[in-house]
């Protein structure tokens, strides 16, 4: 086969290649979040605050509190933390 033949072949495979790897990277995987205004008033939210510890984030829509449970991964234990009173904290007048 002539030089320029397998030259335009591996452009072409190149091309291919570069065109798979900007789709893979490129597409965002999907965000699952709770609906709003679920009936419960509750909206849950996570994620890691540190080496060994996750947190949990309960916010009670209904009572304008803030609830932190940690979940410890080397014991496998969750621990309530702590409440805020969002009301008291964004100095809001509501009932």
């Amino acid at each position: 086969m002539p030089k320029n033949i397998w030259l335009a072949a591996l452009i072409c495979a190149n091309v291919v290649l570069l065109v798979g790897i900007f789709l893979v990277t490129c597409s965002l995987p999907a965000a699952h979040a709770q609906a709003a205004g679920a009936p419960s008033n509750l909206l849950a939210v996570s994620g890691e605050i540190q080496d060994k510890y996750d947190a949990l984030y309960l916010l009670d829509t209904r009572e304008h509190t803030l609830h932190v449970f940690m979940w410890d991964k080397s014991t496998r234990q969750l621990h309530y933390t702590d409440w805020r009173d969002l009301n008291h904290d964004f100095r809001s007048n509501r009932d």
